[in-house]
């Protein structure tokens, strides 16, 4: 079809496929199209701004907690093909192998990633038939987010004082010949003192506070958008990404930077498909290790 080839053009020119792009196959693909002068190409960047206007006025959309209980169609649950994660997952109470996640292609499932007591990462997979419960926890949560504990305290009630700092520990001076170079140290005088090699620390991720911030390069990098708590995304082929020529965010997001409120990131648009589950502070540098790279088209920022 012509828009698949204009979508190929848009596509070229978001960075990551600008070198794949030359002068001819942007005049076919316009061409293809039925827009051969300037004039039709202002008409289509027109279409585009107003596309985007329109965009920001119906989206993002207050989170409405129905979707969330409501299974996958049969026919789009049949398409849903799992990318096998890193890391070992649990369903039903058996735990399998990254690999085996194949084994469950045409089911819409909920994962969460979870921290073991020895510190390893694995996910935790559920039937999607626990959205029903799901939505049940975040509308609980929102009561009572409307019922201030202060609310019922009395004027008079002490505040808490802080506990006391505690005791720090000795670090001894470092005299001559003692701590510093001879004495029980070994190193020769005259030289200078080795200092540890630094071990390099990854890069942190954005600082956000009620939104969260999604990418399409790992590490917190490339293009970015945000979303405000309370809010939901349906459809990501609808949010621009980079500019007239940048295409849009459908199975782009490839990092995310947590805050202090609980998202839900789901595998197709209007809220369907497998669902991705993530808890208040859990940024995540590399969606392939969890098998979520590219994968996403609709996204919730539940209130905290």
């Amino acid at each position: 079809m012509k828009t698949e080839k204009v979508n190929y053009v848009l596509e070229a020119l978001s960075k990551e496929r600008l070198d794949a792009l030359t002068k001819d196959a942007l005049v076919k693909a316009f061409n293809d199209d039925g827009i051969f002068d300037l004039e039709g190409i202002a008409e289509n960047m027109l279409k585009r701004i107003k596309n985007d206007s329109e965009i920001q006025q119906t989206e993002p959309r207050l989170i409405d907690f129905a979707p969330l209980g409501k299974r996958t169609s049969k026919d789009l649950a049949r398409s849903i093909t799992h990318a096998a994660p890193e890391v070992p997952f649990v369903l039903d109470g058996i735990a399998y192998e990254p690999e085996d996640i194949r084994r469950f292609d045409g089911q819409a499932l909920v994962f969460i990633p979870t921290v073991a007591a020895d510190g390893s990462t694995y996910l935790q997979l559920f039937d999607e038939k626990i959205g029903e419960v799901i939505a049940s926890y975040f509308q609980m949560r929102q009561i009572t987010s409307l019922l201030n504990p202060a609310d019922f305290l009395p004027p008079w009630f002490p505040p808490q004082t802080p506990p006391g700092t505690p005791p720090g520990t000795y670090t001894p001076p470092n005299y001559p010949g003692l701590y510093g170079c001879g004495g029980i140290t070994g190193i020769p005088c005259g030289k200078p003192t080795p200092t540890p090699t630094p071990t390099p620390t990854p890069t942190p991720p954005p600082f956000t506070l009620d939104q969260i911030q999604m990418f399409d390069s790992g590490d917190y990098t490339g293009n970015w958008f945000w979303l405000a708590k309370g809010y939901m995304w349906k459809d990501l082929t609808r949010v621009s990404r980079g500019g007239f020529f940048g295409g849009d965010w459908n199975d782009k997001i490839f990092s995310l930077s947590s805050t202090n409120t609980s998202c839900i990131y789901c595998e197709h648009i209007n809220l369907e498909g497998s669902k991705f589950f993530l808890g208040p502070n859990k940024p995540i540098r590399n969606l392939a290790a969890l098998g979520w790279h590219n994968r996403i088209s609709s996204v919730w920022n539940f209130d905290s």
